[in-house]
This record gives structure tokens, sequence and C-alpha cells, in this order.
């Protein structure tokens, strides 16, 4: 991102959609604000997420055996 301050990114995304969610960790609750700026390959991401999601599946169930 070039080094660009808080103000400049804030001033750049304010007119992309975002969502916010909740977690609970050991008792404290954080809220994750997620910004949409479209700067990622959604194709790349899915891929990504699912073969790490099954490879995990994979890997407990050979601990399992």
């Amino acid at each position: 991102m070039k080094n660009k301050i808080l103000a400049e990114l804030n001033e750049q995304y304010k007119d992309c959609p975002t969502s916010s969610a909740t977690y609970e960790i050991n008792g404290n609750f954080y809220t994750v604000t997620a910004h949409f700026v479209g700067e990622k390959n959604l194709d790349e991401i899915i891929y990504r997420n699912a073969f790490e999601k099954a490879f995990a599946e994979t890997e407990k169930k050979a601990k399992e055996i």
C-alpha cells in the first residue's frame, strides 16, 4: 500500500462495502470489520480456502488411523 496513513486509506475506501462481526475469545469480545475493496482474486481465495479445509480434514482423518 506504499505507506499510506490511516486517514488516506479511510478516504480512499470510504465508499466500499464493509461488514462487522463480534467474536468472544477467552472472555474478551473483539469486533472485526472487513472492508471489501476489490483487490483480491475471488477465485484464488475460494480455491485456497477449499484446499486448506480439505487438507486439514484429510490430515485429521489420517491421524485417527
